[in-house]
C-alpha cells in the first residue's frame, strides 16, 4: 500500500482538498444571500455584483499571478499565501456591516483564491506521471470543488447560518483555508521544473513577449475560445435552470434541489472519469463527445415532458460536460506549451472567466427578459455543440498518444 502515499498522490489529495475549500468559500454567497440581504438590507442588484466582484478579481489575480510565477520562478509560497490569505478575507465578510465592506471583502477573497487553479494545475502537471496526468489535473480542479463547494457547503453553511447566523458560517469557510495553507507548507515541495528568476527591468515587455508566444500556438488559441464557451454553458444553466424549473415547469423548491442535486453527483463523477479516459483514448475525440453531452441538459429541460426523474436524469447526464474545464483550463495548454508556463492556464481563466463566466450569464438574462425563460437555456445547448465543434479542432497532446511518455507536447500552428 506503500504506493498510495508517494509525493505524487500526496499532492493530488492535499491539492484536491484546496480546491474544495476554495470553492466552499467562493461559493458561500450563493447560499447565503438570503441571510445577508435579509440582515443588510441589500437588493438583489448589489447581490448580484457582490457575486461579479469575485469572478472578475478572481480571474485577473489568477492571470496575474501565473505571470508573476512565470517571470520570478517558484509556486509553492504563492499558493499557501493565496489560501491563507483567502482563510483571513473570510473572516472579513463575516465581520461586514454594510454592502460596501462585504463588496471590499469579496473582492479581496477574488484576488487571494485567484492564483489557486493555474498554480496548483501548474504544480499537479509536473508532479503527475503523464499515463495519469489528465486524471489527477481533473481530480485537483473539479473533484474537490464540487464535491464540497458544490455539493456539501450548501447545506453545510445553510446549518450553520441558521443554528447561529451567517456571519459564524463565512468564519467557519475561513478555517479550512488556513488549514490547507499549513498542509502544502508542511507536505507539498516546490516543483522539480523551476523557471530561473529573471532580472528586473522591461518586465511588461518580456510578458508581452511571452503572451504573444502563448497565442502562437493553435491548442491555445483554440482553448481560449473553447473556455469562453464552456463558461458561459456552465455559468448560464447555473444560473437559469433553477429559475426554469421553478417559473416555467412550475417545479416545487424542494423538487429543483432534487435536479440540481444529480447534477451535482455527475459532476463530482466527470471530475475524475472524464479527465482519465482522456488519458487513455486521447484528449480531442473525449472533449468532443462530453462536450456534445454537455448540450443534453439544458436541451431536456426545455423539450422533455415536465417530469422530475426525466429532468433529473436528463441533468445528471448533461452534467459530465463539467469534466471538460480541467482539461480546457488546465490539462491542454500546460501540454500544448514546452515550458509549461503557469500563464497558460492562467490565460484560460481569464478569457473564459471575463468573457463566459460574466459577459454570458448577462446576455443570456437580457434574452430572457426580452422574450422568456427557455432562451438561456436553448442559449447554454448552443455553448456545448459550439464547444465540441472547437473540440474537434484541438491538436492531441495526450502523451500515450501524441508523443513520449513524460514530456509536452508543444505544437505551433502553421495558420
Amino acid at each position: 500500500m506503500a504506493w498510495r502515499w508517494t509525493h505524487e498522490n500526496r499532492a493530488m489529495v492535499i491539492l484536491c482538498l484546496g480546491g474544495g475549500v476554495a470553492a466552499l468559500d467562493a461559493q458561500a454567497l450563493f447560499y447565503l444571500s438570503p441571510f445577508v440581504m435579509r440582515d443588510l438590507g441589500v437588493t438583489n442588484t448589489q447581490i448580484g455584483l457582490l457575486s461579479a466582484a469575485v469572478l472578475v478579481t478572481w480571474a485577473l489575480s489568477g492571470f496575474a499571478s501565473s505571470v508573476l510565477t512565470d517571470q520570478l520562478g517558484g509556486r509553492k509560497k504563492y499558493v499557501v499565501g493565496a489560501f491563507a490569505l483567502f482563510g483571513a478575507f473570510s473572516f472579513v465578510s463575516g465581520l461586514a456591516k454594510s454592502f460596501l465592506v462585504l463588496f471590499l471583502a469579496r473582492m479581496l477573497i477574488g484576488v487571494a483564491e485567484g492564483p489557486i487553479v493555474p498554480l496548483t494545475q501548474s504544480i499537479m502537471m509536473d508532479e503527475s506521471s503523464p499515463h495519469r496526468r489528465g486524471m489527477n489535473m481533473g481530480v485537483v480542479q473539479s473533484f474537490g470543488s464540487q464535491l464540497i463547494g458544490s455539493s456539501l457547503s450548501p447545506v453545510l453553511l445553510v446549518f450553520f447560518a441558521t443554528l447561529f447566523s451567517w456571519r459564524s458560517a463565512f468564519f467557519l469557510a475561513g478555517v479550512p483555508g488556513i488549514c490547507v495553507a499549513i498542509l502544502i507548507m508542511i507536505f507539498i515541495r516546490e516543483p522539480r521544473r523551476a523557471h530561473a528568476v529573471r532580472a528586473p527591468g522591461r518586465a511588461l515587455s518580456r510578458i508581452a513577449s511571452q503572451i504573444r508566444g502563448l497565442f502562437g500556438y493553435r491548442n491555445i488559441r483554440l482553448c481560449a475560445v473553447l473556455s469562453c464557451f464552456l463558461n458561459a454553458w456552465y455559468f448560464g444553466t447555473l444560473t437559469f435552470l433553477p429559475l426554469y424549473l421553478v417559473r416555467f415547469l412550475h417545479f416545487t423548491p424542494r423538487q429543483m434541489s432534487m435536479v440540481l442535486a444529480c447534477s451535482g453527483v455527475g459532476a463530482v463523477l466527470s471530475a475524475v472519469i472524464v479527465p482519465m479516459l482522456s488519458d487513455r483514448f486521447g484528449r480531442r475525440p473525449i472533449m468532443v463527445i462530453f462536450a456534445l453531452i454537455g448540450a443534453i441538459g439544458p436541451l431536456g429541460a426545455v423539450t422533455a415532458p415536465a417530469g422530475l426523474l426525466k429532468i433529473a436524469c436528463l441533468m445528471f447526464v448533461g452534467s459530465w460536460a463539467q469534466g471538460l474545464l480541467p482539461l480546457c483550463i488546465g490539462t491542454v495548454p500546460l501540454e500544448s506549451v514546452p515550458n509549461k508556463d503557469a500563464t497558460a492556464s492562467g490565460l484560460m481563466m481569464l478569457t473564459g472567466m471575463i468573457a463566459g463566466g460574466i459577459a454570458g450569464p448577462a446576455a443570456f438574462g437580457y434574452l430572457a427578459d426580452a422574450y422568456d425563460l427557455s432562451v438561456p437555456l436553448w442559449g447554454c445547448a448552443g455553448a456545448a455543440i459550439i464547444a465540441a465543434l472547437i473540440c474537434s479542432r484541438l491538436t492531441e497532446t495526450a502523451p500515450a498518444l501524441a508523443g513520449k511518455a513524460g514530456t509536452s507536447i508543444a505544437v505551433r500552428s502553421l495558420s
